[in-house]
């Protein structure tokens, strides 16, 4: 059952997440209570241009998922993508997914 888990991706731990909504665009982020680490849903480029400003500023604890230099990478795409866009979207907005280790194991089975 790929796209649900029972155990967090990141430290092991028996799935206990807290849901928290970013503030620029409203995108869903789940935290792990354990390791406290982010596991998130999709994250546009907005959310992690604006959590690297917390977090340079000291708002912040917890490093974006991304390197500043990526995300400027993915910004002037995301830039270049809307200058020769002709299609009937009216505008292209990138959206970041994290996959990592999202399988759902048996109860008891771990690794």
């Amino acid at each position: 059952m790929v796209g649900f888990m029972n155990y967090c991706p990141h430290c092991g731990g028996e799935s206990n997440f807290v849901p928290e909504e970013m503030e620029c665009d409203k995108t869903l982020v789940l935290w792990c209570r354990h390791c406290q680490n982010f596991i998130n849903q999709t994250l546009t480029l907005e959310t992690i241009r604006r959590w690297w400003i917390r977090y340079e500023e000291g708002e912040e604890t917890v490093v974006p998922p991304i390197g500043k230099h990526a995300l400027e990478e993915l910004l002037l795409i995301q830039t270049r993508l809307n200058a020769v866009n002709t299609g009937i979207l009216e505008k292209i907005e990138l959206h970041l997914k994290d996959f990592f280790g999202y399988n759902y194991r048996e109860e008891g089975a771990r690794g």
